[in-house]
């Protein structure tokens, strides 16, 4: 039985740096990925991600044959929503795996096996309280617990007849996929190992979820060496005046725009700055090497800053028209 298969839908041209997110798949043989897409670029998928080609019409039938009433599919975002549904709804695509999960494309991955440990998996039915990766276990009964009401009320039912986005997927609103989890005591793991970058910041800053207090902490901005290093994800940084590493799941760019250097594809390691994806310069960080290697251009940060203030307009317009609530309801 296989460890984990990560169902991903998305319609539409994948990022620049898709070709990134597939090496790092390729580096992690004990997981798979399902992919649900129209776009037929001819990328060099590796053996452990399998390739669906299909419409967003058929994604929206699939969603309708599966419920006996009329859910609300108008525009692939809204799929956010959906992700605690996927094993339900790509049911017939699991057989075999112990778990399913849904992640996003704007990622780059780690060594998964180095977080995601056989303890976990033995003790938890879902690991992990946010949308842009997050592991169910394949069971009947467990592939079906978002149907259960919340609050009194089948969420779920709302969430699909509605265009509004109500985060289901993650512990921001509290009309989320966890509380049923945590309300009906199963065992989900909440603890937030990501390595989610703070969409607020221009330089790299990780963002994790405390559940304890219920909100997002978010580091200060430090001069930092992102590297993938054959399958490992590592963060260099100068703390009380020792170069210190830490190993990241996984990264998260929301938002971000992502250049891919030539010569990333084809090299056993790269770093990553806070907009482009380029080759390292030395074979190795070191105390002696730390300062010299490139770690931010100014113009990517310039070019975030503009993402943001558009990003917000359009988030303002979106919240003028009802598509997004801060309370979840339409």
């Amino acid at each position: 039985m296989r460890t984990c298969a990560f169902i991903l839908p998305y319609y539409g041209r994948f990022p620049e740096y898709f070709p990134v997110f597939l090496k790092s798949c390729a580096a992690n043989p004990d997981f798979d990925w399902l992919i649900f897409t129209d776009d037929h670029t001819d990328y060099d998928y590796p053996p452990n991600v399998h390739v669906h080609y299909e419409t967003f019409a058929d994604m929206r039938q699939r969603v309708r044959s599966s419920f006996d009433f009329h859910p609300d599919l108008r525009t692939p975002y809204k799929l956010c929503d959906l992700k605690p549904m996927y094993g339900y709804l790509f049911e017939d695509h699991l057989d075999g795996y112990r778990f399913w999960g849904h992640c996003d494309c704007d990622v780059v991955f780690g060594r998964l096996s180095a977080f995601i440990t056989d303890d976990l998996l033995e003790r938890y039915d879902k690991l992990f309280p946010l949308g842009h990766l997050a592991l169910y276990r394949n069971t009947g009964e467990n592939n079906r617990r978002f149907m259960l009401p919340l609050d009194g009320e089948p969420l779920y039912r709302r969430v699909l007849e509605s265009e509004t986005i109500y985060t289901f997927d993650e512990s921001y609103l509290p009309t989320n996929v966890n509380r049923i989890y945590q309300e009906n005591g199963f065992p989900i793991y909440m603890t937030d190992l990501s390595g989610n970058t703070n969409v607020r910041s221009l330089a790299f800053a990780i963002t994790r979820y405390d559940d304890g207090l219920g909100t997002y902490l978010s580091e200060k901005p430090v001069h930092a060496v992102y590297v993938w290093n054959d399958g490992r994800l590592l963060r260099y940084r100068r703390r009380f005046r020792r170069l210190e590493d830490d190993e990241l799941m996984y990264m998260h760019f929301q938002r971000r725009t992502m250049r891919l250097e030539d010569g990333v594809l084809d090299a056993p390691r790269f770093k990553i700055l806070p907009g482009s994806f380029e080759p390292l310069e030395t074979d190795d960080v070191t105390d002696g090497n730390f300062d010299d290697i490139v770690w931010k251009h100014d113009r990517d940060l310039r070019r975030h800053r503009r993402s943001l203030i558009r990003g917000d307009i359009a988030f303002r317009l979106k919240r003028i028209h009802g598509i997004i609530t801060r309370k979840g309801k339409a």
